[in-house]
């Protein structure tokens, strides 16, 4: 398992790429994480740090902490599955 965060983000970025490349993409950069360690380990961990960096990120250009950008997100997530079954 990689060790340092740029290591731990860049994998972070190539799991995203291949989440949004489609399906396809998705389950063959799965099989091959899995292939090479055995478990998802590395790629949970690796989501993990990209979003820890995306949250810091955004927190420093909104100027609200961390905290508040994530109820925030909490909160509109709640509002669009409500207004989708509504």
């Amino acid at each position: 398992m990689t060790t340092n965060d740029y290591d731990r983000v860049r994998a972070g970025i190539e799991a995203m790429t291949a989440y949004i490349s489609g399906e396809p993409a998705m389950d063959e950069y799965i099989a091959e994480i899995r292939a090479k360690d055995g478990n998802l380990d590395q790629l949970a961990d690796s989501a993990t740090a990209l979003c820890a960096a995306l949250l810091f990120q955004i927190a420093g250009m909104t100027g609200k902490t961390q905290h508040e950008v994530l109820q925030e997100l909490a909160h509109g997530l709640n509002r669009s599955e409500a207004e989708q079954r509504g």
